[in-house]
């Protein structure tokens, strides 16, 4: 009989040991012989091979309790069979790191507060659908650039205000409306190799001189 069998009988006990290898269960070197360990519920930190852990050994088998040591430079994982809750009661939670912050769901990833606020100096956005839901949108930017395949407005009042304003179509241009006023305060001016104006009642051309011609 072993050591660690024999402090097993006589009662839970704790010794450091090596993992041998990460299957189905946990293989750790104790007092010289291997044995098959769980990892406890506490030990967030996921057992690697070569790590040194302190286990608990008990009548009913081996556990994990913690990773004390690892090979140098291999990354530090937590990881949990099921769900995970992470909750700080009447406090915050901050999640810092000197270069990079990864937050990747297989499914999906969600964020609900009361507010949200996002800050970098620089960002993009990478998404095949998009939908956005609302009240409210403002946004003050000094430049856009939109390139589009096709883009579909439905509003029910549209107001812009803006100093100048190029528009420049290849093909058609369509307007259809109830009712369109065009006012300008020095000059309209309509070009075109052919130009045909039609009203169905009455077309009213006043000015105080008209030229045509």
């Amino acid at each position: 009989m072993t050591a660690a069998k024999k402090l097993a009988n006589s009662g839970a006990c704790l010794e450091a040991g090596r993992v041998e290898r990460v299957g189905a269960t946990i293989e750790v070197r104790l007092f010289q012989s291997k044995y098959q360990a769980q990892r406890a519920k506490s030990c967030l930190v996921a057992p690697e091979t070569g790590d040194k852990v302190l286990c608990a050994i008990e009548p009913e088998g081996v556990y994990v309790l913690a990773v004390l040591d690892g090979r140098e430079g291999a990354p530090t994982k937590l990881a949990t069979d099921g769900d995970l809750e992470v909750q700080a009661r009447g406090g915050r939670i901050a999640v810092c790191a000197s270069e990079r912050v990864d937050i990747v769901g297989a499914r999906e990833v969600a964020m609900t507060g009361a507010e949200v606020h996002v800050r970098a100096k620089r960002g993009s956005i990478a998404i095949e659908e998009l939908g956005f839901f609302g009240r409210l949108l403002q946004a003050e930017v000094t430049k856009v650039a939109l390139v589009a395949q096709e883009a579909d407005t439905m509003l029910t009042r549209w107001t812009q205000r803006a100093k100048r304003v190029f528009r420049f179509i290849e093909e058609l241009d369509q307007t259809r409306a109830g009712t369109i006023d065009l006012r300008a305060q020095s000059l309209v001016g309509i070009r075109a190799e052919n130009a045909i104006i039609s009203a169905r009642v009455l077309a009213k051309v006043d000015g105080e001189q008209i030229h045509l011609g």
